[in-house]
């Protein structure tokens, strides 16, 4: 069995997630002057560059696809436009990855979430991974790190290319208890999976301790998946992250703290956002049912862009379910699987051929502006998968 790691991460409320968010996100802060001897230290021309360079070149990861679902490769930098904000822009660098030197810049983490799923649902994962697993005997094409996210933090294996030691740290993992600080099943009515909305309030169940519990598990799970994204900064080449469950509470899961918390929600939503941009990230979403999904949404989940709201609010609501943070990042969101190898063949077909380019984007009036982003190919019958949406700064 590979050796893994425990990673402990304590369950914050919402408001103290986005203290600590603030304190170590990637942003550059100016340090605090003495109250009695202020000192001003003038940055140089190089750390002014750096300071640009990471407020607004923005790299993109794009899947180019024909109609047929086959990659399309050759392609050039004149073939790609790009529109921010509707606005044409340049591509300032660019590079195709294609075949094994694609494979060779890639790396996966599969994450079974304990937190909001029961044990069926890592038993799904389990079953159907190692139907993949033993589906040939070379070694996989790239190393494969197993994560099993608890209400207690992450475990993870050591990335392997060794399909047995997968396999086996694998049934390691499923034997784990499913370990959170509230049960979310014990305050809803039916089952979310079926989408069915939270029960009127039973003895013992208080509107207080629903949206204490709710948002317990929201807060485990994006700690959980900023952790992952904070790691690959200092990992070489492209991470495709497989997120497997219906995914975490929305806003509107928070009951009488919803508006309370409404403005956090959407600080978090770009803190994610832009750091699993830079970290070269991609995150793709699997589920044996349906995804959590916003109970105010008007439009199937699958079809609401990061754009269709007209608020940052509501923005920020809609693309915190995890399928809609999937597709605004670039990747896929699966719901309803039958059979999970199969949907992992085509979410890691993604690595073998890809195009990295960047841009650099239009200044903006304030910071955390909603631009959205536009990737065309000048050829027919070609589909674009890339990042659709980013938040600029001044």
């Amino acid at each position: 069995m590979m050796p893994s790691r425990q990673v402990s991460v304590g369950v914050l409320g919402v408001s103290l997630f986005l203290v600590a968010v603030i304190q170590q996100a990637g942003s550059i802060c100016a340090q605090s002057p003495d109250s009695t001897s202020p000192k001003l230290i003038p940055r140089t021309k190089a750390e002014r560059e750096h300071k640009y360079q990471a407020h607004h070149l923005i790299a993109l990861v794009a899947q180019v696809t024909d109609s047929s679902g086959k990659p399309v490769t050759g392609l050039k930098a004149d073939d790609f436009s790009l529109l921010d904000n509707r606005t044409p822009t340049r591509t300032t660098s660019f590079h195709e990855f294609e075949g094994p030197a694609s494979t060779a810049n890639v790396h996966v983490m599969l994450v079974l979430d304990a937190i909001n799923d029961g044990g069926s649902s890592i038993g799904h994962v389990k079953k159907d991974l190692d139907k993949f697993l033993a589906q040939h005997h070379e070694a996989l094409p790239f190393p494969i790190t197993l994560v099993f996210a608890s209400g207690s933090g992450e475990s993870e294996s050591q990335p392997s290319t060794d399909r047995s030691a997968v396999a086996n740290e694998l049934a390691e993992f499923a034997r784990r208890p499913r370990e959170a600080e509230c049960d979310q099943t014990h305050f809803i009515e039916g089952s979310r999976m079926s989408g069915q909305a939270m029960g009127s309030q039973s003895p013992g169940n208080s509107a207080e301790e629903r949206a204490d519990c709710m948002i317990s598990h929201f807060t485990e799970s994006v700690s959980a998946l900023r952790s992952l994204i904070a790691e690959q900064n200092n990992v070489r080449g492209r991470t495709i992250l497989i997120w497997t469950g219906r995914g975490w509470p929305l806003l509107a899961d928070f009951g009488i703290q919803a508006e309370a918390q409404r403005g956090n929600y959407r600080d978090v939503l770009v803190e994610l956002t832009t750091n699993l941009r830079e970290a070269q990230v991609t995150l793709d979403a699997v589920s044996w049912g349906d995804f959590e999904t916003p109970r105010n949404s008007s439009k199937p989940l699958m079809s609401v862009t990061a754009s269709a709201p007209s608020t940052p609010d509501a923005i920020a609501e809609v693309t915190m379910a995890l399928p809609a943070l999937a597709r605004q990042n670039g990747g896929q969101a699966v719901a309803r699987v039958k059979n999970f190898a199969d949907a992992m063949d085509a979410i890691l077909a993604d690595a073998g051929d890809f195009y990295e380019l960047s841009f650099d984007s239009i200044p903006a009036a304030a910071a955390d502006e909603f631009h959205s982003i536009d990737v065309k190919v000048d050829r027919p019958g070609v589909n674009v998968r890339a990042e659709s949406s980013y938040y600029a700064q001044p």
